[in-house]
């Protein structure tokens, strides 16, 4: 495989949310987002993560939307979220995954659609 296509892993252990207190009718979209936890780089060595130097400038920030987004607050609240699709590249062309080799904060968003109908994230979601 080359560089250029990089490797690309889902994260494991799945990454799940459990949401409460959301108005049971209004839709909202869940989003996740994934920081780096400090700047370094790691690998696993000796069976184990050890730092491997300064990581690489961080990647463009994207934000993953919740495939079944827009839903309700009950449906959320009953099912909550599973980002088991959620994968992680070292390729910093990829537009759908997150960076690899670092320790990441993995943080999500639920947001009313309906209280803010020109939010462009859910105009790109509904096109």
């Amino acid at each position: 495989m080359s560089e250029e296509e990089g490797l690309h892993e889902r994260i494991f252990p799945a990454f799940k949310v459990k949401l409460s207190d959301l108005d049971k009718r209004s839709k909202y979209i869940l989003l996740m987002d994934i920081v780096p936890a400090d700047e370094c780089r790691y690998k696993f060595h000796n069976s184990r993560w050890m730092v491997a130097g300064k990581a690489d400038p961080e990647m463009p920030k994207r934000m993953y939307i919740h495939p079944d987004s827009p839903a309700t607050g009950e449906h959320w609240m009953t099912k909550g979220a599973n980002f088991h699709k959620l994968k992680l590249t070292n390729n910093i062309s990829d537009k759908h995954g997150f960076a690899r080799q670092k320790k990441l904060i993995p943080k999500s968003v639920a947001t009313d659609v309906e209280s803010n109908p020109s939010n462009s994230i859910y105009k790109r979601k509904k096109k």
